[in-house]
């Protein structure tokens, strides 16, 4: 038997997406697809660096699929989805619904499920597709990498891919979140070239809070303390910086980096009646202090162990009360819980879930390790004064 490539697309053929944005208009959708310019991007002389890195394509249609089709009247090649990095949804059109557009690309066999989502935050799609930007020759490399790093090193954004994102989105007991992308700087100055040619570019891409959603439509934002409170809950925090108030004077503060996180979350019925045990372990060094303490004593170290408990017990209750009082949406996974521990329980609550959920008891006990001072135990201003 000889076999061939029945099905083949030459690269050449093909215009590789890395990008998608869709924002409502009218009735209709308008469709944004960023685009590799592969002379651009291909490092090879010949006036390459005059071309921008890539192309926005731009057409409007009734449905996700219609809008790609009519795209292959301007397009001079057929648009390739296979590696694309980032799918972007406009504030006003996640707000009246997502579904369609992911169960069109929960169909579609050339879309793999390794990109992510995001939100763009009081503003359009279009808006932030169309920004160069610094660093990588692509604004959906930016976005994909600064995502990355933020999520492992800050967490207050969560980089949710979007097979994670659809499966919350159809789950009886957990509801989805997306990380919010914003344009800061002079309007419009993101849409120039000359953008990424100054030292302070005018207009930069910023993750900013994490997009609460019900099903698949947007409900609201959580700040950044709160979305941080949220990462704990689910021990997605690798890494990041508390800052504390110095026990003296709330003038002066420390900073304690977290280098690990372990959560854990418990469904239980006592008296009858539910609760969730969430219980949070850190470890962590102080990278900066300002307070006049004696970090070689015991006591001292205690105490900054303890202000830092509070302090992420502050974020995650913070956050829980919110969604129970505010927006009513299990984005924790709670229901999942008690799925998984007590089924029929939860069978004969799942339909009105959202009031259990409103009025559940949650309880939040954070231990708090300090293993390190790094290369000193006392702050700058003490060894002056020495």
């Amino acid at each position: 038997m000889v076999t061939g490539c029945w099905n083949r697309r030459e690269l050449n053929e093909l215009a590789v997406s890395v990008a998608i944005g869709v924002d409502q208009k009218g009735k209709k959708i308008l469709l944004s697809n960023q685009l590799l310019n592969p002379v651009a991007i291909s490092g090879e002389e010949g006036g390459s660096s005059m071309l921008a890195p890539v192309t926005l394509f731009q057409e409007r249609g009734g449905g996700f699929q219609e809008a790609a089709r009519r795209m292959t009247t301007i397009s001079t090649r057929k648009i390739y989805v296979g590696q694309m990095q980032m799918l972007i949804f406009g504030e006003n059109f996640a707000k009246k619904g997502v579904g369609k557009v992911l169960d069109h690309i929960s169909r579609d066999h050339e879309y793999r499920n390794d990109f992510y989502v995001v939100i763009a935050r009081g503003a359009e799609a279009q808006d932030i597709l169309k920004v160069y930007t610094p660093l990588e020759k692509t604004p959906a490399t930016k976005l994909n990498a600064s995502l990355e790093t933020s999520s492992k090193v800050w967490g207050a954004t969560a980089a949710i891919k979007i097979d994670e994102f659809t499966s919350t989105v159809i789950s009886k007991g957990k509801e989805a979140v997306a990380t919010g992308v914003v344009v800061i700087g002079e309007a419009g100055a993101g849409n120039d070239k000359r953008n990424v040619e100054n030292i302070s570019s005018p207009s930069q891409l910023k993750y900013t809070g994490l997009a609460v959603f019900k099903k698949d439509k947007l409900l609201g934002w959580l700040s950044e303390k709160e979305s941080q409170g949220y990462s704990y809950t689910q021990g997605k925090v690798k890494s990041t910086s508390v800052l504390l108030a110095c026990p003296e004077g709330k003038s002066k503060h420390i900073t304690v980096e977290l280098l690990g996180t372990k959560s854990k979350m418990k469904a239980a019925m006592k008296e009858g009646k539910p609760v969730i045990d969430i219980k949070l372990k850190t470890k962590g060094v102080v990278t900066d202090a300002q307070c006049e303490l004696d970090f070689t004593k015991p006591a001292a170290i205690s105490e900054l162990e303890s202000l830092t408990q509070n302090s992420i017990e502050a974020s995650i209750t913070s956050v829980v009360k919110k969604m129970q009082n505010k927006y009513k949406s299990d984005i924790f996974g709670f229901g999942e819980e008690f799925e998984r521990k007590y089924p029929r329980y939860w069978e004969s609550v799942k339909s009105d879930w959202d009031r259990v959920f409103s009025t559940l008891q949650v309880n939040i006990q954070v231990e708090s390790k300090i293993d390190k001072m790094f290369k000193t135990t006392k702050s700058l201003s003490e060894r002056m004064g020495e």
